[in-house]
């Protein structure tokens, strides 16, 4: 019977020890070891892990390496990256990978609290992260009380959108300035709430499985911060109703410094063991991390530093003492450190330790995530497998993952024929149908081309495309065949009122189906793009 070998995370090359001599004075040392052992990783009074380090120092390698041993172990791991670090190991994870501008956190959200209570949780966070003054927080605090107020007699939740929405009904009832501070409010607002059309994250489903969000998705600072903290809101609010546990979920948090501030982290940490829920911190400064993550993490990983607070800060914290001989070693060694390389203080053990740790998978994508985002728009299947080749997936790999996306739904396919872009076709998640949407973003691309400035609208409340063209707009639609005449009728009656010129570019096989109209031009799709 064969047994596969379990890959090592890492191996213990020196201890801190006390070296003693019968005339000399007892000093600590660095002593090597004869025979390196692997480093056992575990979790010891509680479930709580930080790891800092220099960028580039080997942080992000290490984490992956725990996270998989851990689980390997039949941990669920929910991982926040806002660098798009762990992409790589998201398919050895069989980890669900949330885009944060797609996949949308409700902040909005009681999630078991009063309404006061959930006001002052949110005026907290925004106060923080949107820099907000006196005289813009008290309007914010006034427009999120009103958008609670209306959606609760519609027997709905709010989210951002709808304070978007509110701070638009208050300016139009503003004085001047009051008006100008609301339209402040409403772009820094904006920055945080990515994408309009996003879905909301379905908890319940992240709970059950491994999940990486990534918070690179959104790039401004606020954004990430209002993003990672309102998760984290929802894991902490999730993990009461599961009750007591044991270690069962492990949340990561890359980039932590971003949380700096925040009350969520240490009440994760104050209260996660008894949930069952731990907690792993990466930054680059232990300084600027939350003081109860630092306390109350069984395992602390230092990598190299050379800046000089820090160097103090870490070496201080790890030798845990007044004795100055031993605070001078462990700052030492912190800057004599190799890539890879690290202090661990670990509270199974007395003395801490230094790891060299093995080096993680070097693939930097998931492939699920890959052919998601590449089909975004629409892409062609041989353009789709040329570029998951060339980042270094094999052809059964792709050709085994393409039918399990089809057959979740995530990505849709269709066969375009008799046209200049011809051939097999995927589109991920479209808000019509598959056809609808590939031909409307191909519209876009092909004007685009012919140096036309355009935007891709495709809502019930708007055309499918504007184009820009000498100072004229002009609404083009793609017509699948599937709208009646009188619904095409009243659809184009509305446009002429809002647009200079209307182009419908028809299916070939319902071409002639509805009847002309002035000002509006019907063209075959097979001719549009010849």
């Amino acid at each position: 019977m064969l047994f596969k070998k379990k890959k090592i995370t890492g191996r213990i090359v020196r201890r801190l020890e006390l070296r003693r001599f019968y005339f000399e004075k007892v000093s600590w040392h660095w002593k090597k070891l004869l025979f390196e052992r692997p480093f056992d990783f575990g979790l010891g009074i509680n479930p709580h892990t930080t790891i800092v380090g220099e960028s580039g120092s080997g942080k992000s390698n290490a984490c992956k390496l725990l996270v998989k041993e851990l689980s390997s172990s039949g941990i669920l791991i929910t991982i926040l990256d806002p660098n798009s670090d762990y992409l790589g190991i998201a398919d050895s994870l069989h980890a669900e990978v949330y885009g944060a501008s797609k996949t949308g956190i409700n902040i909005l959200e009681p999630d078991g609290m009063s309404e006061a209570e959930r006001l002052g949780e949110i005026m907290h966070v925004f106060r923080k992260r949107l820099r907000l003054g006196y005289v813009q927080a008290s309007l914010l605090r006034r427009c999120i009380r009103y958008t609670y107020w209306v959606m609760r007699k519609r027997g709905k939740v709010p989210d951002l959108r709808d304070l978007v929405y509110t701070t638009k009904v208050f300016e139009r009832r503003a004085d001047t300035r009051e008006a100008k501070v609301l339209e402040t409010i409403r772009e820094r607002l904006l920055m945080a709430l990515g994408d309009p059309q996003s879905k909301s994250a379905d908890m319940s489903r992240i709970g059950r499985e491994n999940s990486l969000f990534l918070v690179s998705e959104l790039h401004t600072e606020e954004a990430q911060s209002i993003y990672m903290e309102a998760l984290l809101r929802k894991v902490y609010s999730s993990m009461h109703i599961t009750g007591h546990s044991s270690l069962k979920r492990l949340i990561v948090v890359d980039e932590a410094r971003k949380l700096s501030g925040s009350r969520i982290l240490g009440k994760l940490v104050a209260e996660g063991r008894k949930y069952g829920v731990g907690v792993m911190t990466i930054s680059q400064r232990a300084k600027e991390m939350d003081r109860d993550m630092l306390s109350n993490s069984s395992l602390f990983i230092s990598f190299y530093q050379r800046e000089p607070a820090e160097l103090n800060y870490v070496a201080n914290f790890i030798s845990g003492g007044n004795e100055l001989n031993r605070f001078i070693e462990v700052k030492k060694a912190i800057r004599n450190l190799g890539v890879g390389e690290a202090i661990v203080l670990d509270s199974r053990h007395r003395e801490p330790f230094i790891v060299r740790f093995s080096l993680s998978d070097t693939r930097q994508s998931s492939l699920p995530y890959l052919i998601s985002t590449s089909a975004a728009n629409g892409i062609r299947k041989e353009e789709l497998l040329a570029k998951c080749s060339s980042l270094g997936f094999t052809e059964n790999e792709i050709q085994g993952t393409i039918p399990k996306l089809l057959e979740s739904g995530e990505l849709k396919s269709h066969v375009i024929e008799s046209s200049e872009v011809n051939g097999d076709w995927y589109i991920t998640s479209p808000r019509n149908s598959a056809e609808h949407d590939l031909y409307v973003n191909l519209i876009s691309r092909k004007l685009s081309e012919s140096g036309i400035p355009n935007e891709v609208y495709n809502s019930s409340y708007g055309p499918d495309v504007i184009s820009y063209k000498l100072g004229k707009r002009t609404a083009i639609e793609y017509e699948t065949g599937s709208k009646s005449a009188e619904q095409m009728q009243e659809m184009l009656e509305l446009r002429k009122r809002s647009y200079s010129g209307i182009t419908v570019v028809v299916n070939d096989s319902y071409f002639g189906k509805y009847s002309e109209m002035d000002g509006v031009e019907y063209i075959k799709a097979s001719s549009y793009f010849s």
